[in-house]
């Protein structure tokens, strides 16, 4: 895989992360009570930081050496 088609995954999955976070964190959800928001923010921002890292992860220490 060439440098650059790395980056521009890197980027497309970034933005595909980054927009399912803010989805999560802006989607109404009627049956869950005021109290259980808070828990599903952290959830969500824990989830995003967690996607990212291993995408970051991923891209930059890939297996350079197949057979």
């Amino acid at each position: 895989m060439t440098s650059a088609r790395r980056w521009r995954s890197l980027v497309r999955g970034a933005l595909i992360i980054l927009v399912a976070g803010a989805l999560l964190l802006y989607v109404p959800l009627p049956l869950l009570p005021a109290s259980v928001l808070g828990y599903r923010q952290a959830l969500v921002v824990f989830g995003v930081v967690v996607a990212l890292g291993k995408l970051l992860y991923d891209t930059f220490f890939y297996d350079h050496y197949w057979p």
